[in-house]
């Protein structure tokens, strides 16, 4: 069991409290509202999840496109049921208390129908349900990043598989990270705000090159859509990490995509603390998104071991040599904490 660094408790434990309500929820509305969603509305009934306020059920056209074709991503329940039904399943299985937060969350029926069934996996993704309604610290800045940091703490919670290769139709798997960003949180925030992100390419909504990405993020930031900056790690400072932006980050021997949150506050971490979700990239947790695989913070000197994250902070300069070089393969490093890595901080207008 491993032990919290904010409060010297167990981390299990911390699944069993219960947020306050709901300003979070609220706001996800509002932006739903703003954006005004008129775009590739299909027939998904809503009676499963009555007053569902400010939700209009849009289903990205890559989503649309793997179900037609039974990518061999999807879950079962999704391939036998088929969207509405996968749904419903999934909706109904909820307890009443979990269906309060996701119904404030206005969520599209897609994504509920994609949240895993294993038995095993309930406790915690309920648990991590509970929590992610009221995060700590100052919202995002606008209604389309409000958006996107409510779609990346339900994907971290969810657990939401990595999805599947363009051509193939297989579990991207590691490879996934930035399908994750791409068509769980672009797609989706450019079906919700057509107004706002006209400008967005639809290839950006259906990447999964992290090179390419960040070419189509460039051409986006011309539009107006996005503004980018660049850092190299030592420059990396935590108010650079704006609740509900992305990041591609740069490393040797690869690139990671991931996007980022506040902190719930019930984790009783560090005020102003921001963390990263994605697909993690590592077999050990499997091919899913989850809450916290990196984060960053202004109290790196009080930077202990995280449930998904072992090598501290993101901003940290912790390094464990081994001959004389950094040993990346050692979970007490930073694997950032090198010479070469450099971070592409994209952040929604």
């Amino acid at each position: 069991m491993v032990t919290s660094h904010r409060t010297g408790s167990p981390y299990r434990n911390r699944w069993h409290l219960t947020p306050t309500r709901r300003a979070f929820l609220r706001g996800g509305v509002a932006a739903a509202v703003v954006g005004g969603m008129a775009t590739m509305k299909t027939p998904l009934a809503l009676a499963a999840a009555p007053a569902r306020p400010g939700v209009i059920d849009t289903v990205p056209a890559w989503f649309t496109r793997d179900v037609r074709r039974m990518a061999r991503w999807l879950p079962s329940t999704v391939k036998t049921l088929g969207i509405e039904g996968a749904y419903r399943q999934r909706w109904n299985s909820f307890p009443i208390e979990i269906q309060d937060t996701l119904r404030g969350m206005s969520l599209p029926s897609w994504l509920i129908a994609l949240v895993p069934t294993a038995p095993e996996k309930q406790e915690e993704i309920y648990a991590q349900f509970r929590f992610i309604a009221d995060l700590s610290g100052a919202p995002p800045a606008n209604p389309v990043a409000l958006r996107a940091e409510q779609l990346l703490v339900f994907g971290g919670a969810a657990q939401l598989p990595t999805p599947g290769d363009k051509m193939t139709g297989a579990s991207l798997g590691a490879e996934g990270c930035t399908a994750a960003m791409s068509k769980y949180v672009l797609a989706q925030l450019k079906a919700e705000f057509p107004v706002e992100l006209a400008g967005m390419s639809d290839e950006l909504t259906n990447s999964q090159s992290s090179s390419e990405m960040q070419h189509l993020l460039q051409r986006a930031e011309r539009s107006g859509i996005v503004r980018i900056h660049s850092r190299p790690f030592a420059q990396l400072r935590p108010d650079d990490i704006q609740p509900g932006s992305l990041t591609i980050a740069q490393k040797p021997g690869g690139t990671h995509v991931f996007g980022w949150t506040r902190v719930p506050t019930g984790w009783n971490w560090y005020p102003g603390d921001k963390m990263a979700i994605g697909n993690t990239g590592l077999p050990q947790y499997g091919d899913h998104m989850i809450l916290a695989q990196e984060y960053v913070t202004a109290d790196t000197v009080d930077a202990g071991d995280l449930a998904h994250n072992s090598h501290g902070p993101i901003n940290s300069r912790n390094v464990i040599y081994a001959r004389g070089r950094p040993d990346l393969s050692d979970p007490r490093t930073n694997v950032y904490a090198v010479e070469g890595s450099h971070f592409i901080l994209v952040n929604l207008v």
